[in-house]
């Protein structure tokens, strides 16, 4: 159903509860935005979580006046759903728009602190734009200094490399954020050559091969499929691309000893990167 239409041709748009009723600085009044829609909010709401009367657009202004807005309607319909707490379900997370979201909430004096926490349907809302586009949203939070999503963010930028981070990237996010991004990654990047350098277990001598033949052998078919890795060192590398890179040497093995030991000693090495990978800024 399409949004009603007065005789002037503007939509309104109602998405807040109001009282309905002219209280003075409780009652109703109409915020016009930069699409031409209306909406009919509660001047307390605003009011009251603003610390610069919301922009000082709400000084001088009496109950059931209007106000206009730069921003469309899409974005302060999401402003309001951030002070009433509301699931923002019905909108689509991208960089763009948290950015313009984050900019309006500060433009109009009402504080982050506390808004994209855990506990609030927003937190989900902004991991949900980290998941497709990890480092510019990784950069907005990192911004506006939200530590809790900035932590939680920084596990989709372990697979992408450092360089792709671009000038803006590093100017939004900061010095501070960028030193503890290429710290994660440093560590990671040592975490993997240390997981790497034991070879697999050695297996007691069978008909097919002895400790002696079988643990040169080890040695040199794991130092070969590792050097590359090794070399790299690159603490991005998933583990799928870990596994396609060192499963196939089960298959250059005869002996089934040998085989089994190559499968334990990967499938380890697998498990051990997933916990890796898997740590926080």
């Amino acid at each position: 159903m399409s949004d009603p239409v007065d005789s002037t041709g503007t939509q309104t748009l109602g998405v807040v509860p109001t009282s309905g009723g002219d209280q003075g600085d409780n009652g109703e009044l109409t915020v016009m935005t930069s699409d031409n829609v209306s909406i009919p909010v509660e001047k307390k709401l605003l009011l009251n979580n603003s610390n610069n009367q919301f922009g000082g657009k709400l000084a001088n202004l009496q109950a059931r006046g209007t106000i206009l807005v730069s921003e469309s309607s899409h974005i302060f319909n999401l402003l309001l759903a951030v002070l009433l707490n509301q699931d923002p379900v019905l909108y689509q997370p991208s960089p763009l728009i948290i950015s313009d979201l984050f900019s309006c909430l500060t433009k109009y004096g009402i504080s982050l602190d506390g808004r994209f926490s855990q506990q609030t349907p927003f937190y989900n809302f902004v991991l949900s734009s980290a998941a497709s586009f990890p480092l510019d949203t990784f950069a907005l939070v990192c911004k506006y200094d939200m530590e809790e999503l900035a932590s939680e963010s920084s596990r989709y930028l372990l697979h992408i490399p450092l360089t792709q981070l671009t000038d803006e990237h590093c100017a939004t996010m900061g010095p501070l954020y960028l030193r503890r991004l290429i710290l994660l990654h440093n560590t990671h990047s040592e975490g993997l050559k240390g997981l790497l350098r034991a070879p697999p277990n050695a297996h007691g001598p069978n008909s097919l091969c002895d400790a002696a033949s079988e643990e040169g052998h080890f040695n040199k078919l794991w130092n070969n499929a590792v050097g590359e890795l090794w070399w790299d060192g690159s603490g991005s590398i998933p583990v799928s691309m870990l596994q396609a890179k060192l499963e196939p040497l089960v298959d250059q093995l005869q002996c089934e000893d040998c085989r089994y030991q190559m499968r334990e000693r990967i499938q380890r090495l697998l498990v051990e990167w997933t916990t890796v990978v898997f740590a926080e800024l």
